[in-house]
């Protein structure tokens, strides 16, 4: 029979391999999420098992994560629930294509494959997700209903709960993960994502310490950049720090999936100048890589990327500004003219506005710091604007981090706003694109 192992969504059995893992469904966890512990063999999952007796005691190892851990990640690696639906409905459109060439050669006779043929007809993504959730949510698999029963379910579950040599439970993909997805989409999302390698441990296949799941990952990596982790380039190392703190404070558990550029190493000279010429040169190095560019919004930000405008970058190099924020419509500034109210949204939007209206009146003792406008730029008619004693507001937003990090709010709920604003930004930078 061989050894498998099974990845569990909720507890229920959706994906199988056998003598090791899945390299494509790994990719959702990291070496973190990896758990080793005792438990009795009447404790494992008894939808892959069945129910047992066995009080005996096993080391078992796995890999597990929250349902709404796992979504983000899918999510930033581009299997969004848009993308699994898109996927879902090309892959449909093109097995009915399949279905009508082969129609053309049985004309005057019902061909053997009609009933499935008009299945698909009628069959959308909404509603494979209603008879998936009705089949988890139940417990059904296709080895523990009598063949009598299956065909006394609704049609929907009996062409979930069929066998289908192409397409697991019939859902139609491209990828293992757009499977996940869906899945994900239809339980709790405070439950666990499963890969229980215990069987693959006993039966040799693995070490007992073998990282499984960075192994299967650098599988993939050489030629699938999808899962690779996504380089964040920013224009400047201060940027870089601030939006790593970002990443660690508000989505650890998809830090693995990006990486920054090292600015001691590659590109100590920063601003939004050298940042649009090193997307030049990455697109012209032909880098394989998903890579998100994140300019300022700022004035010098808007004129460097002007020379990109021409550039046809390739689908995984995308240029983002860093998105608009609701109280710099209202920001006070400091001109020759004195101190003015304005919107400062596009003019002086420097990673210092995004670290939190707490950081920026110096952890509430003093009013907000202002932007000071400095030079004119002529191209775009406006004037490039910069926060006021800078230093001051990267030492209260590095203090702030060490509270958080250690458990001292202070009794006061820290402002992440802006900074999850940007991420937000770079995590959907590719939900619409290859």
């Amino acid at each position: 029979m061989g050894t498998y192992t099974d990845l569990c969504v909720a507890g229920y059995p959706l994906w199988s391999s056998k003598r090791d893992v899945d390299p494509a469904a790994m990719t959702i966890f990291r070496e973190t999420d990896r758990r080793e512990f005792r438990r009795k063999v009447c404790e494992r999952n008894p939808l892959v098992w069945g129910t047992k007796e066995d009080e005996s005691e096993e080391n078992a190892i796995t890999y597990s994560c929250r349902v709404a851990t796992a979504i983000d990640r899918l999510n930033v690696m581009g299997f969004s629930l848009a993308r699994t639906r898109k996927d879902f409905e090309k892959v449909r459109a093109l097995e009915l294509e399949t279905y009508a060439a082969w129609a053309l050669e049985k004309t005057g006779e019902t061909p053997w494959f009609a009933r499935e043929q008009e299945f698909l007809r009628g069959l959308n993504f909404d509603d494979y997700l209603a008879g998936l959730r009705s089949v988890v949510a139940e417990g059904m698999t296709r080895w523990s209903i009598e063949s009598e029963n299956l065909a006394k379910l609704p049609a929907l579950a009996q062409y979930i709960l069929s066998e289908n040599d192409e397409y697991e439970f019939g859902f139609l993909c491209s990828d293992v993960r757009f499977l996940i997805r869906a899945a994900c989409e239809v339980v709790d999302s405070n439950a666990e994502v499963v890969q229980d390698i215990t069987d693959l441990v006993e039966g040799g296949y693995f070490d007992a310490g073998a990282r499984v799941c960075e192994q299967a990952v650098q599988s993939l990596t050489e030629d699938y950049p999808r899962n690779s982790p996504t380089v964040i380039l920013t224009e400047g190392s201060t940027d870089r720090e601030f939006l790593e703190a970002g990443l660690r404070v508000l989505f650890p558990h998809l830090s693995g999936y990006y990486s920054f550029m090292e600015f001691a190493t590659a590109r100590p000279q920063g601003g939004a100048g050298a940042l649009a010429s090193v997307v030049k040169a990455f697109a012209g190095a032909g880098i394989s890589n998903r890579i998100v560019a994140m300019f300022d919004n700022d004035t010098a930000a808007h004129d460097a990327c002007r020379g990109l405008r021409s550039i046809a970058l390739p689908p995984n190099i995308l240029v983002r500004h860093y998105p608009e924020l609701e109280f710099l419509r209202d920001y006070p500034t400091l001109g020759p003219s004195g101190q003015a109210i304005m919107d400062v949204n596009g003019l002086a939007g420097s990673i210092e506005m995004y670290l939190g209206q707490d950081v920026l009146t110096l952890g509430g003792v003093t009013p907000l710091q202002p932007v000071q406008w400095r030079g004119f730029n002529e191209a775009l008619a406006r004037y490039q604007g910069e926060i006021m004693h800078k230093e001051r507001v990267h030492a209260v937003f590095r203090q702030k981090v060490e509270r958080f990090l250690r458990g001292d709010s202070g009794g006061v709920a820290p402002d992440w706003t802006g900074l999850h604003a940007i991420l937000t930004a770079v995590f959907r930078a590719f939900e619409d694109h290859p």
